[in-house]
């Protein structure tokens, strides 16, 4: 029976226990995944012609590695073999989140893959606060060795997951660390955005025709034809360059025919034809200077940015915005309220909506945490009030219907606001504390907007707004008292 690499690695390989991000909670409807990640995962293999021996892996009988009931190693030994590691680095800036179902299908389907001996996850810090030295767990990184060449028989492939609109590409943060992965490794950017919008992101990728110098070099021996030479047969050097100061770095959707065409230059020494982020040598990039923030008399009123928001994003995206604005927010509610009352949205729309301005990150949020009993985003000043008004009465209560069915099991201050909301005269909320504070903010606004042609909702607001601002007074007043 055929034997893999990857039943080698055993139980403690990614695929067989754990995921990237954490799924949605048991029962909870969730978004699926780009169709096409799955599907792209299969081009890779095509990469088994580096290694022809890697799909012939085959058991030996165990009598020859070791003695029944003695000690000693049960698997052949497979230092002699070539080996083939896939590092995944996955962007975890505040729109991926929109991603993480498309993220965690393609490494699920990456890790089933007999070419690659091992599968390992380094997730970067896009956010706009990081700078250089957070962008990774560096021991980690350091760890598996992608700033230093590889032995012959040991190579690395690095994608690169990610949407590119955190800080750390728009200001080239990252830079340094592509640039020596690619002088030592095999190196692709995988962008979950389609190519007509990479214009958006921190990414800007030039066409190029690429050939490899030898099989599965890394990207630094990569050849580049220019643009005006007559493309040359695949036995002919003749018109072919290396930039010695660029490092190129090919950009590729998540979709098969993209993934097949890396492959092909990859595998073969044909001209390809690849989108290519241009890496500028350390002496360019050093100058590099974070965007000044706007002035404070320029910060848009919540009008103008719900206006703009609305005049550049898609519909869905729009109406996604509105139907959020009636919940406390984190990643797992954002893809329920889209998979139940939006089906037709997609993850770029999750994702302008993340990107659009209106949302901030919680302080009390752990960094890069997953959870679906927390708030983690929140709408600026003003922002909810004014989406919530432009939505109907009848798609907030069905959003109110939602947290209470799926999140209130799990949420006591959301337990039973479906009747709150429906009688606000005989259904009072729970007390207010730092853990309930969050979530009775938006019941407030909710009750906000339902109050329109109705007194006890009216009523019930005006008490609660009033009970939550005695609240942060008194906060404020013990935070002063105990710097």
């Amino acid at each position: 029976m055929p034997v893999t690499p990857a039943q080698l690695r055993g139980p403690g390989h990614l695929a067989a226990s754990r995921k990237v991000f954490a799924p949605a909670p048991e029962g909870w409807p969730s978004s699926l995944p780009l169709p096409a990640a799955e599907a792209s995962v299969s081009a890779l293999y095509a990469l088994s012609q580096l290694h022809p021996e890697l799909a012939d892996f085959c058991k030996t009988p165990q009598d020859a590695y070791a003695i029944p009931s003695a000690p000693g190693p049960v698997c052949p030994p497979v230092s002699d073999l070539p080996v083939r590691e896939l590092i995944l680095v996955v962007d975890t800036g505040l729109s991926m989140s929109a991603w993480y179902p498309t993220v965690n299908a393609f490494a699920a389907c990456a890790c089933e893959l007999p070419i690659f001996n091992d599968v390992h996850i380094v997730k970067l810090r896009s956010q706009p606060s990081s700078t250089y030295p957070e962008l990774f767990d560096r021991p980690a990184v350091n760890k598996l060795g992608l700033g230093l060449p590889a032995p012959p028989h040991r190579q690395k492939t690095i994608f690169v997951l990610t949407d590119a609109v955190g800080a750390a590409w728009k200001r080239g943060l990252i830079w340094n660390d592509l640039r020596a992965w690619a002088q030592n490794h095999t190196v692709a950017i995988l962008h979950v955005l389609p190519h007509h919008d990479w214009y958006l992101s921190g990414i800007h990728a030039r066409p190029h025709q690429l050939r490899a110098r030898e099989p599965g070099c890394s990207n630094s021996a990569l050849e580049v034809a220019p643009p005006e030479a007559v493309p040359p047969s695949a036995g002919e050097g003749g018109g072919l360059e290396r930039d010695r100061h660029k490092v190129l770095v090919p950009v590729l959707e998540i979709r098969k025919r993209w993934l097949d065409q890396w492959v092909r230059l990859m595998t073969s020494r044909l001209l390809v034809h690849q989108q290519v982020l241009e890496i500028p040598p350390p002496s360019a990039t050093a100058g590099l200077v974070p965007t000044p923030s706007p002035a404070p008399d320029a910060v848009a009123s919540p009008e103008q940015s719900i206006g703009e928001f609305r005049t550049a994003a898609s519909e869905n995206a729009f109406s996604l915005a509105v139907l959020l604005a009636a919940a406390p927010l984190n990643r797992h509610i954002m893809q329920l309220l889209a998979a139940e009352l939006l089906p037709a949205a997609s993850p770029g729309d999750l994702a302008a909506v993340l990107t659009s301005g209106l949302l901030v990150t919680m302080e009390n949020s752990a960094e890069h945490s997953d959870p679906h009993d927390q708030v983690v985003f929140d709408f600026t000043p003003d922002v909810r009030e004014k989406l919530l008004s432009l939505g109907e009465s009848a798609k907030t209560r069905r959003v109110v219907a939602l947290l209470d069915h799926y999140l209130g099991p799990h949420v006591p201050a959301i337990r039973g606001i479906t009747q709150r909301v429906k009688n606000p005269a005989t259904a009072f909320p729970p007390g207010i504390t730092a853990e309930t504070l969050p979530y009775l903010r938006v019941e407030c606004a909710v009750l906000t907007a339902l109050s329109g042609a109705s007194t006890p909702h009216r009523e019930a607001a005006e008490r609660l707004r009033t009970k939550v601002d005695e609240f942060e007074t008194e906060q404020r007043r013990a935070t002063a008292a105990n710097p």
